[in-house]
């Protein structure tokens, strides 16, 4: 799904569902743990309930998505069958200094719902109608016959839908409990992870804790950056100009006071490139990006 290019083109969508300017709005509900759904879902549906293996936690530059399909256990069967699907979007943009810009984070957070609203092939107005979950975040939408509900709070997007088979009020029942679990009410103001140090080539490293610019030695075209961040994170990610390095994989390990990430790197073009890296919050989802400069040679 790509966001509209324009906050005038977005309002005129909002709009039509009714929903309000955005500067006349707002609240204090977070939503956390999404990143996590597999560990609780049975807590909160049931045992009949799971999460597909297929769900994901990835994240971009200012952006972060959780993907999940839950299957429901069929009756007097040991097979499962997809029943809801959960898409939660999170928009991080920050100032130079890396503090979350929470206005320009929501102003983004409206243009990905107007992305959602028109998606649909279908006139808006026939499909999509003001949601009624006032008590979940600062604006719903939901479809006009039911069985989907996007809910947003600050920088969340919260987009529940139903596999087509399942009833409207049973799914409706499901969705409440999972928004239930999730929100957070009167919640302290969001907050991008803190990178302490790093992108260092070990965490012996012990000359400029934040160094603009690294040369790396590469071993069998590979090579790994170490990152220490304040809190866990649910998701990690590179991006380089020109495809010059495949970011492959990252592992974190998590002290009392700190946690540290490594990210590992495939070469695939040798010289000095420009990589971004990206961390998302493990509670809230909220990222934080840093860019840095690698040479990478023989």
């Amino acid at each position: 799904m790509h966001p509209l290019d324009h906050t005038d083109s977005s309002s005129k969508v909002l709009t039509l569902v009714g929903l309000p300017e955005a500067e006349t709005v707002s609240s204090s509900i977070t939503y956390v743990h999404w990143a996590h759904l597999p560990e609780w879902i049975k807590k909160v549906l049931g045992e009949d309930w799971r999460a597909e293996d297929s769900g994901y936690v990835s994240v971009t530059e200012a952006t972060t998505h959780a993907s999940w399909w839950l299957e429901r256990k069929r009756a007097k069967k040991s097979t499962y069958k997809p029943a809801i699907k959960i898409d939660v979007y999170v928009q991080s943009h920050t100032d130079a200094d890396g503090v979350l810009d929470l206005a320009a984070s929501k102003q983004a957070t409206r243009r990905c719902l107007a992305g959602i609203i028109t998606s649909t092939s279908r006139d808006i107005k026939e499909v999509w109608t003001r949601g009624k979950l006032y008590e979940f975040g600062e604006c719903s939408v939901q479809y006009i016959r039911g069985g989907r509900f996007v809910v947003v709070a600050g920088p969340a997007i919260i987009d529940i839908w139903r596999d087509m088979e399942r009833t409207v009020e049973h799914f409706e029942d499901c969705a409440l409990k999972l928004l239930e679990h999730t929100i957070r009410r009167d919640s302290p103001a969001l907050t991008a992870p803190v990178i302490m140090r790093g992108s260092l080539l070990s965490m012996q490293h012990h000359e400029d804790e934040r160094p603009n610019k690294i040369l790396v030695q590469s071993v069998d075209r590979r090579f790994s950056l170490y990152f220490q961040l304040d809190k866990p994170i649910a998701a990690a990610n590179a991006t380089t100009e020109g495809w010059a390095f495949l970011f492959n994989k990252y592992v974190q390990e998590v002290a009392e006071d700190s946690v540290t990430v490594r990210l590992m790197f495939m070469v695939q073009k040798m010289g000095s490139h420009v990589v971004k890296v990206h961390f998302a919050d493990s509670e809230t989802l909220v990222s934080r990006t840093q860019t840095v400069e690698v040479e990478v040679v023989e």
